[in-house]
């Protein structure tokens, strides 16, 4: 028993050595020999931050749930396990132990921003995003971020060697960062074969180099690198007083285009022994200088700090750029786009999860910048999306997020912004008057809803850009129309303008039936028939409702089990309604809803939704025809509100 305890505390030292040294990658096998043996809160959180540092969310989620059961954990397990359960876009489970950070920490303004950002990532996710974007061929399974525009190139940051050998980073277990160089024009479109962005033999040294950003004549390079010193032999990074590397800025001045070097590296002037000064942005001006530092003094994290260019060509001392801008989070990859436009990164605002990209404006008048907004999807996803940088036309930039994707660690993305438009124009087909109350089924491999025309016969709604579309235009007493359109080469703010004539249909005379029109009901069907109608049976709703209720549920249960006996089976979910009705058009609106309803609670049943369509036919399709609505049967109206189903696929 005492080897083992003596084998537990000697994985545990060398897991905290490794912890306390940033070294994270180190630390988690050791860690995890350990963890389970000793139930600790604070060693399995610790195993929950080692993850989450190496950007392996789902063990981090894994670690940190063990955490919260326990007690005596900190406060800030419950912060960072909502954090990555953003992340992971479980958005209710994140709400619940923000609010449980919250309680004990009611001063943090970010607990309140994670909170609304969970409620506004729902929303931001559904939505129509303001244009595409596509992954640039050049990434590797390593990490490639932090873009930016020089002569005519993209520059970024990668921890991919291709020419050098480079010491291996125990932070995330990759290797030191470069600075390399790919040339791409404004389409996005890049070459195959990348480089380091300079030959200068005192840029891109064995350890870190970049982030880095550029003077607006690209004669100067600002960039990031380890701190580090020099002795006789050797040289090797240098640790602050908490034994944490610090990084530094560095500017490489007198760019020669011919030779490809800069001929100086000179410090900035604020650099410190003992905090971090990275991430540097100049504006194209030339008079303002943005970093990220995790000096003391700031909101907590790293804070964005601002230091101006005086007249005799010196950087005044660094401001911290207020609450308006950073929080007790990461503030992180500020860009300055022009003289008055920051861009910036943190997971302390209101976002979708990870780190967000921001907005602000510079204001003159009170020297400091608007509170930030949120450029949205599909820029930001609730991983971590860092480092914008945009084209002079405002229309397309490269970013860098560590999402899901083809390849490993962080990409470099393309963006360009397309906001396309579809315009319906709907008439009759004989009075050429517009035609209100028709219903816009649209559907593409990005989304499928319904939109209705208005009483003036038109539509304008937004569309997915680069996507085609269907659209089944319909209206009781009109005979169906399909349409199908392409947003692939509209450009930005465009309009997708189309034209509609619907045709009324020839109205039988209807004598008086008094038996219903026979369907089978699908319980006694063996064997379903394609384009076949079978009826699911009477499932009631609350007067003007149409939220499933639980008399309802039986039915609906069998309904679902007869689905999952007939795997490939697809249907059309019809609803219909009595003939009264309280204005034109409310009985198909009422219709619709109810069937969609049907067809979301089969889907929490377990039935795909590729598998089912929502169809309400309002009272187009009596079961028992009534000429005289006044005079039905309170039997009539039931058996012409019986829901039913048509089989369209088998």
């Amino acid at each position: 028993m005492g080897s083992l305890s003596a084998k537990i505390n000697k994985d545990l030292m060398k897991a905290e050595y490794y912890y306390n040294h940033l070294d994270f990658h180190e630390a988690i096998p050791f860690y995890e020999k350990v963890a389970d043996s000793m139930r600790d809160a604070g060693t399995y959180a610790r195993v929950g931050d080692c993850y989450r540092f190496t950007g392996n969310l789902q063990k981090s989620a894994d670690w940190y749930a063990k955490a919260v059961k326990l007690p005596g954990r900190k406060d800030q397990v419950s912060l960072h396990y909502a954090q990555v359960l953003m992340q992971l876009t479980r958005y209710e489970e994140a709400e619940k132990w923000l609010k449980d950070y919250q309680k004990t920490n009611k001063a943090d303004k970010r607990a309140a921003n994670l909170i609304a950002g969970c409620e506004a990532s729902r929303m931001m996710e559904g939505s129509i995003p303001s244009g595409f974007v596509t992954m640039a061929d050049f990434n590797t399974n390593g990490s490639e971020f932090a873009p930016t525009l020089w002569r005519g190139n993209l520059v970024f940051t990668s921890d991919t060697v291709i020419s050098i050998k480079k010491k291996k980073d125990n932070w995330s277990g990759g290797a030191y960062l470069n600075i390399y160089s790919v040339a791409c024009d404004q389409n996005g479109k890049c070459a195959g074969e990348w480089s380091e962005v300079t030959k200068s033999k005192n840029i891109n040294i064995k350890y870190h180099d970049g982030p880095c950003t550029f003077s607006a004549d690209g004669s100067q390079m600002y960039f990031t690198r380890s701190r580090y010193s020099t002795g006789f032999l050797s040289s090797k990074s240098v640790a602050n007083s908490d034994s944490v590397v610090v990084l530094e800025i560095m500017i490489a001045s007198g760019y020669d285009s011919v030779d490809k070097e800069f001929k100086t590296v000179t410090p900035f002037k604020y650099n410190s022994k003992d905090y971090s000064v990275a991430h540097p942005s100049v504006s194209p001006n030339g008079n303002m200088l943005v970093f990220s530092s995790n000096m003391q003094g700031g909101a907590g994290g790293s804070d964005i700090y601002l230091s101006t260019k005086n007249s005799y060509g010196e950087w005044s001392r660094p401001e911290n750029m207020g609450a308006a801008i950073n929080t007790e989070g990461e503030e992180v990859f500020p860009y300055l786009a022009d003289d008055t436009t920051l861009f910036f990164s943190s997971d302390g605002h209101i976002g979708m999860g990870g780190l967000d990209i921001y907005r602000a404006r510079w204001n003159t008048a009170k020297h400091t910048f608007t509170a930030p907004e949120n450029v949205g999807a599909p820029i930001n996803s609730s991983f971590d999306d860092i480092s914008l940088a945009l084209y002079a036309d405002g229309r397309s930039s490269w970013f860098s997020s560590n999402r899901p994707a083809a390849r490993g660690g962080d990409n470099i993305y393309y963006y360009k912004r397309e906001k396309v438009f579809l315009k319906l124009i709907v008439k009759d087909s004989v009075t050429g008057q517009p035609l209100p109350d028709v219903t816009v089924a649209l559907k593409s491999v990005k989304e499928s809803r319904d939109a209705m025309v208005d009483k003036t016969g038109g539509l304008i709604t937004p569309v997915y850009p680069e996507a085609v579309y269907s659209a089944e235009i319909s209206k009781p007493e009109y005979s169906t129309k399909q349409l199908s359109f392409s947003t692939a080469s509209v450009k930005e703010m465009d309009t997708v303008t189309e034209y509609v004539v619907m045709y009324r249909k020839v109205q039988p005379r209807v004598d008086t039936p008094t038996m219903p029109v026979p369907v089978a009901r699908f319980t006694d069907v063996a064997k379903p028939e394609l384009n076949t109608v079978y009826e699911i049976g009477y499932v009631p709703f609350d007067y003007d409702k149409y939220a499933i209720i639980p008399n309802a549920k039986p039915t609906l249960d069998s309904l679902s089990d007869f689905m999952k006996t007939h795997p490939t089976l697809r249907i059309e979910v019809r609803a219909h309604t009595d003939c009264r009705e309280k204005v034109q058009g409310y009985n198909m609106e009422l219709s619709q809803k109810r069937a969609k309803s049907v067809m979301d609670y089969l889907h929490r049943k377990g039935i795909s939704l590729s598998r089912l369509t929502a169809n309400g036919l309002g009272a187009t399709e009596p079961r028992v025809p009534c000429p005289i609505c006044e005079k039905c049967t309170e039997s009539q109206h039931y058996q012409n509100r019986i829901m039913d189903f048509k089989v369209v696929k088998l």
